[in-house]
């Protein structure tokens, strides 16, 4: 065989092996497309923390933001959010007397802006949009865990301000329902706690105690680290609808199936 025939095998050879290759590392992408939603996400959050230990939905705020979904089986679902809101909290020697803590206290108060960067798994409790019983599998109820950043002003090191970008650990319920093959739209509750004690201080003080702020003196267990939660609706798009081709389990016998 000629040099120049050889050299011709070899680029063939080296060709496949990249168009295989590429084929095998593209192809679980060009799969997660089928699988990609993108919408929003609008509701209410409230506080739990130093002036408001045990009361959900008090205080009620506005939040929005937008969620990314990646559905990689018909149970788990991979969720992306960034999420704007609004918290607020007041204290009183009312509240104080059913609280437990002491009275002689000034009424407090805070409102704040806080930004959502989270990442949860949704955990289905049955099949959703399964490939082949897409009519029956419109609707689940899921458990959501995850992990999350809280990013706000901080006023517990600096009396001037400085952002923050605090961990926090998601977790709750939701369901989601399959209109049609754009459109899904769902309901979600989860709670946000924070390895933070300062969110309820809004405005420069001076000689903040984070552990602490408002100098209640309650047990750590009722009150140190502050929560808070998101509650509200959801409605996504599927921006790249899945074509599912016939299998005979091994190869393919051709013809295919358009999603529904």
């Amino acid at each position: 065989m000629s040099r120049q025939k050889k050299i011709g095998v070899y680029f063939a050879a080296v060709s496949k092996a990249v168009v295989i290759a590429a084929a095998l590392i593209f192809a679980p992408i060009t799969w997660a497309q089928d699988k990609m939603e993108i919408g929003l996400f609008a509701g209410t959050s409230f506080y739990l923390g130093d002036l408001n230990p045990s009361v959900p939905f008090r205080n009620p705020k506005p939040a929005l933001g937008g969620i990314v979904r990646f559905n990689p089986t018909d149970r788990v679902a991979l969720k992306g959010n960034v999420v704007v809101a609004k918290l607020a909290g007041k204290y009183s020697p009312k509240l104080g007397r059913y609280a437990g803590w002491e009275e002689g206290y000034a009424e407090e108060s805070f409102e704040r802006n806080i930004t959502d960067i989270g990442l949860t798994a949704e955990f289905n409790f049955c099949s959703f949009d399964h490939l082949f019983h897409q009519k029956e599998t419109r609707f689940a109820p899921y458990l959501a865990l995850g992990v999350a950043a809280t990013v706000y002003n901080s006023y517990a090191e600096k009396s001037t301000g400085e952002t923050v970008f605090v961990l926090s650990l998601p977790f709750g319920i939701g369901a989601k329902y399959k209109v049609n093959k754009w459109l899904r739209v769902g309901a979600e509750w989860t709670l946000r706690k924070t390895f933070a004690d300062d969110l309820d201080v809004a405005q420069p003080a001076a000689n903040v105690d984070a552990s602490d702020p408002y100098g209640f003196a309650a047990s750590a267990s009722t009150h140190n680290n502050d929560w808070y939660s998101l509650c509200g609706l959801t409605a996504t798009l599927s921006m790249w609808p899945r074509t599912l081709k016939c299998y005979d389990g091994v190869r393919n016998m051709g013809g295919s199936r358009k999603r529904k």
